[in-house]
């Protein structure tokens, strides 16, 4: 991954860290969405959509990208930093952070990886297990199929969103058709207006988020839980455990769930 050389927001100039008033903007609105209840990952693809840059190498968002942000005192002045933040909205944030894991301790939740680790298997038919080791990189996965000798490094929030999206994508095949209201088919088009005119950023990206409350509002219940992209709640693991045969790993690094339905389809046929 890419790297900005400078903090997001600012710039050098004859020598000295200056603030940049249009990045200024967006790291203001970034805090002021994660305030109000938006995920790193709601975040993340509002700015892409806004065709907001992170950098000239990497222009691209992503939930990382967003967390670093959020987290990183510099926008308060520390270490000789320009100010760009009022440290009451930078505080606001760690503590808004530190509920949500608070929230997830207190549930005694499990990590995916902690969920999906047994599922795990190599081409062979084999179970993978997990190598362990103080020089791994704690974002990556090392497998390894011991009757093959196959070893596998996966990326961990990569393996972990590709496994959810296919289990995603099987559980809404038998759900409801999305039927969008009058009130989504307005703010969609007021959306796509200010995109097309983007004088204020901070009031597209509060469009998009109320779009995003008013198509939740159209959903079925059954589909509701699957628009979180982040993470599995409870009953959706519970439901993931009571659908998922086995997780295939191939020596290239791909993925492929298969059903319990899937096998039970091929014994009818």
């Amino acid at each position: 991954m890419t790297n900005r050389k400078i903090l997001y927001g600012y710039q050098i100039r004859n020598g000295a860290l200056e603030i940049v008033p249009e990045e200024q903007r967006i790291v203001r609105m970034v805090f002021t969405l994660y305030n109000a209840g938006a995920s790193y990952q709601n975040i993340s693809d509002s700015l892409d959509q806004q065709n907001i840059p992170y950098s000239v190498d990497a222009p691209a968002w992503n939930k990382h990208k967003v967390k670093r942000l959020l987290e990183n005192p510099r926008y308060i002045g520390r270490d000789g930093y320009p100010a760009m933040l009022d440290a009451a909205d930078f505080q606001a944030a760690q503590d808004k952070t530190a509920e949500k894991n608070a929230s997830r301790q207190a549930c005694g939740e499990k990590s995916p990886i902690a969920h999906l680790t047994p599922y795990l298997q190599c081409t062979c038919g084999t179970k993978m297990t997990r190598i362990g080791g103080s020089w791994q990189a704690e974002d990556k996965v090392y497998l390894k199929c011991t009757p093959c000798g196959s070893t596998v490094t996966l990326d961990m929030d990569g393996m972990v969103t590709e496994i959810i999206q296919q289990f995603r994508a099987h559980e809404n095949q038998a759900l409801a058709v999305y039927a969008p209201s009058a009130e989504v088919i307005r703010l969609n088009n007021a959306i796509n207006r200010g995109l097309e005119q983007p004088e204020s950023p901070e009031a597209v990206m509060m469009l998009i988020l109320q779009g995003a409350a008013a198509r939740y509002d159209c959903c079925p219940d059954t589909i509701c839980g699957y628009e979180n992209s982040d993470r599995l709640t409870k009953v959706d693991w519970r439901r993931f455990h009571r659908a998922v045969s086995h997780i295939t790993i191939t020596p290239d690094g791909a993925v492929r769930l298969t059903f319990l339905d899937d096998k039970m389809k091929g014994k009818d046929e």
